[in-house]
């Protein structure tokens, strides 16, 4: 009679718990949903998150997925299965009877696999709460933000300097944005795709075609011979390195943004120690810091301020999403992103029909 009993209580459980699916990668190029379960009444310290959206990163991710990540060739690869994504935007369905910040109907911001469900540790899940007029497209967006405003922080971006913007996909279209609202004038994006040009200049960046005008002599006109005072490489690709060091001024600062995967030939007494460059690396990790006085713009802070530029209308998100999917598409997107990527700039799951 105890054994029925206990198994009729762990069916009774098992009734009151919601089957869930998140995006994994079990080996290069190989992805699948795994089954999870999120409880009726989540654990103490825990909140569950319903899915409305979720942003596809074409930067890390997909070096993940395709096996072309820098971390796969060192000493201590990348080990399978690996959980795929980190910009997903819902609402708190429920929280735990410890959690106090959190609350049924909140809208969030989280970082969190791709999935239509996400139970998150609060001690351990960053969690960022959206403004009311933020959308929950933004507030998947706003992960990318963050990101690019590691690289306008790290270029010490000043009012009145030039700033020159190498790839306008999501993290460049957003470092250009940022650097305008730092006071930059003027900020030059480059790209070779006409739409991400269109979409750059909306938003008030002198954008350009490297195939229709000379980026070098644009610069030079531009600021009078001086060149630019900072260059935010946001493509990742390591030949173009070469190409931001010669757009630099004297004393100019160099910021790689998109990671590079691979090397590059550098001439490195003309175009960084003769004209005295600075050569800065800007990986998001740079912000995973805790507070200081020193430096207070940690990964929680770049985030709430780029929520908030969105709010009041600072930054720009229209046309940014290029793409929204259903998740069973899944498969074939990433296949397609990695294949033939200049069809895409945002690519969103859509788990709300």
């Amino acid at each position: 009679m105890r054994n029925e009993a206990k198994a009729t209580g762990q069916q009774l459980k098992r009734k009151n718990r919601t089957r869930a699916r998140r995006l994994v990668c079990k080996a290069i190029r190989q992805i699948e949903w795994e089954s999870f379960e999120i409880p009726e009444v989540p654990a103490p310290h825990e909140v569950v998150v319903k899915s409305a959206c979720s942003l596809i990163s074409a930067g890390t991710e997909l070096a993940m997925y395709s096996g072309s990540h820098i971390g796969f060739s060192g000493p201590d690869p990348p080990q399978f299965p690996i959980d795929m994504g980190y910009a997903l935007a819902g609402a708190v369905q429920a929280v735990g009877r410890e959690v106090t910040e959190w609350a049924e109907g909140d809208r969030v911001v989280v970082y969190a696999s791709h999935g239509d469900w996400a139970l998150c540790d609060v001690r351990t899940t960053q969690m960022w709460r959206l403004p009311p007029d933020v959308t929950l497209e933004q507030g998947a967006l706003a992960v990318m933000g963050g990101i690019s405003a590691v690289g306008v922080r790290q270029g010490k971006v000043a009012l009145g300097e030039t700033v020159v913007v190498l790839g306008l996909g999501l993290v460049g279209q957003f470092a250009a944005q940022l650097s305008r609202l730092s006071g930059a004038r003027p900020v030059i994006g480059v790209d070779l795709l006409p739409n991400r040009v269109r979409i750059a200049g909306a938003s008030g960046v002198h954008a350009l075609n490297p195939e229709q005008s000379d980026v070098r002599q644009t610069v030079d006109d531009i600021t009078g011979g001086h060149m630019a005072e900072v260059v935010i490489e946001a493509t990742g690709n390591p030949h173009v390195v070469q190409q931001a060091l010669d757009l630099a001024g004297d004393g100019g600062r160099v910021v790689l943004l998109g990671s590079p995967r691979g090397t590059a030939e550098i001439d490195l007494y003309r175009a960084v120690h003769h004209k005295g460059v600075s050569l800065i690396g800007a990986h998001a990790r740079v912000s995973g810091h805790p507070y200081t006085t020193q430096d207070p713009w940690t990964r929680e802070r770049n985030l709430d301020l780029v929520l908030q530029l969105f709010a009041d209308g600072s930054l720009q998100s229209e046309g940014l999403i290029s793409h929204r999917i259903q998740p069973d598409d899944v498969g074939e997107t990433y296949e397609m992103l990695v294949e033939r990527p200049n069809s895409f700039l945002g690519v969103l799951i859509e788990w709300e029909a």
